[in-house]
């Protein structure tokens, strides 16, 4: 057990609604050694963040309830800079030239659109959470 608590592994948020899309998500990144942890809106998503304030969020467009931009707005109107610096990479089918500006125009740090190849993810995830690290 000591060897486990050497090192915390980085967490990821994965705010989707669609379950499949959170299962492979969470496949992958567990895979690749992350702690991975799901919510199936934004207001879950963003009660989550504020919670276990994660290294980095996956963030879906097109939810119920609240959409992935108005959590991302929160994400970054929050007075904790711990919060509203996280990493949030945009995860959506939304590929217009304008989604993808509105999503950078309100704080997204990066976009993917679905679907995704899944060696594109985990490079994409690696440069935020492991940028030193040549892949």
């Amino acid at each position: 057990m000591s060897e486990e608590k050497k090192a915390k592994p980085q967490s990821i948020l994965v705010v989707d609604d669609n379950e499949d899309i959170r299962n492979l998500l969470s496949f992958l990144l567990t895979k690749e050694g992350y702690q991975v942890t799901m919510a199936s809106d934004g207001d879950e998503g963003l009660e989550i963040a504020l919670t276990i304030k994660p290294d980095l969020i996956l963030l879906d467009v097109m939810m119920p309830k609240v959409s992935g931009l108005e959590t991302l707005t929160a994400l970054r109107a929050n007075k904790d800079s711990k919060i509203s610096a996280i990493p949030v990479v945009m995860i959506t089918a939304k590929a217009g030239t304008t989604d993808v500006d509105e999503a950078l125009a309100r704080g997204a740090d990066s976009y993917i659109v679905k679907p995704f190849r899944p060696t594109s993810l985990i490079n994409k995830v690696h440069s935020f959470l492991n940028p030193d690290e040549n892949l």
